[in-house]
């Protein structure tokens, strides 16, 4: 589909051609949608998301997580609601464990699980700064606070229109999720964190206020009865960065793991309070800024 504008490999799409110029497409490659739909849809996710999906128009999106009873992420993701309708928008790898989580529970529930078969695309450079989602003919539109635009579609037509400007790598994107600190779940990943860890709730991901969930317990334990030692770290490096849950270690000490990387930068769950501090991963030197955790910020 995509091999008129570029290839895709192990570090997503890249074009045949980049002339620099901005904004810029790609083809989120990595990512897919998953579908929930049927009339208990809003009940079963109620019931396993970090999110209030009771709360969630149609008009804009609020990301999301799911967890183990021990409070351990699944997976994370967006969610947009279509009607009775929920798509969730999540690393590619990690949609079929999620969907082999949720069918535990959605056996009793009116509502089917499935991937949406959508092609994911998206463009940087724009002034957007709300969460907003446009509902088109041809496909779902999603804004970005952070500038980003996200399309969703199964039009060919669409995909070419989309893809016909300036094209840019898959990794700007990556980049860009470095920068505002988001980390997605991945299979290397499955079941290390707690929500918290990574910094959810600053991003809008976890609602203090909804009902019981799979894994609510510890969730809010952690909000509530102590603060977390573990922190999201923006990481620097002179060298390419190695696997994401390779371990950090500071004086002899591993202190946490790589949470997310793209070529010399990327961001770690980090036992520490530092605003800043020096550490090794592996054989290179890095440096390690703190990004946020505030309670004060939960939802």
């Amino acid at each position: 589909m995509y091999d008129e504008f570029g290839k895709i490999g192990p570090g997503g799409f890249v074009p045949h051609s980049d002339d620099g110029k901005r904004p810029a497409a790609t083809v989120l490659s990595e990512f897919a949608v998953l579908r929930i739909s049927g009339p208990d849809s809003e009940r079963l996710l109620q019931g396993q998301l970090t999110c209030d999906v009771t709360k969630l128009t149609e008009d804009t999106w609020v990301p999301g997580a799911c967890c183990s009873a021990k409070g351990r992420m699944v997976a994370n993701f967006i969610v947009v609601r279509q009607g009775d309708d929920f798509l969730l928008r999540l690393p590619a790898l990690q949609l079929q464990p999620l969907l082999d989580h949720l069918k535990k529970y959605a056996v009793f529930y009116k509502t089917q699980l499935a991937e949406s078969g959508l092609s994911l695309l998206g463009r940087i450079a724009l002034n957007s700064d709300q969460r907003a989602v446009a509902n088109q003919e041809d496909g779902i539109l999603l804004n970005w606070p952070d500038g980003r635009e996200e399309l969703w579609t199964d039009s060919p037509q669409v995909i070419s229109g989309w893809l016909s400007g300036p094209l840019m790598p898959e990794a700007e994107w990556q980049n860009q999720d470095i920068a505002s600190g988001w980390v997605w779940v991945t299979p290397a990943s499955q079941d290390a964190w707690v929500p918290q860890y990574i910094g959810w709730q600053t991003q809008g991901g976890i609602s203090f206020t909804k009902g019981c969930y799979t894994g609510q317990e510890v969730v809010a334990r952690l909000q509530y009865l102590g603060k977390s030692k573990r922190h999201l770290y923006k990481v620097y490096s002179d060298d390419a960065l190695p696997d994401v849950m390779t371990g950090i270690s500071r004086d002899g000490k591993n202190i946490g793991e790589l949470a997310a990387a793209c070529d010399r930068t990327g961001l770690a769950v980090i036992s520490a309070d530092d605003a800043e501090l020096e550490a090794r991963i592996g054989d290179c030197d890095i440096r390690l800024e703190k990004l946020f955790y505030t309670e004060e910020k939960a939802n």
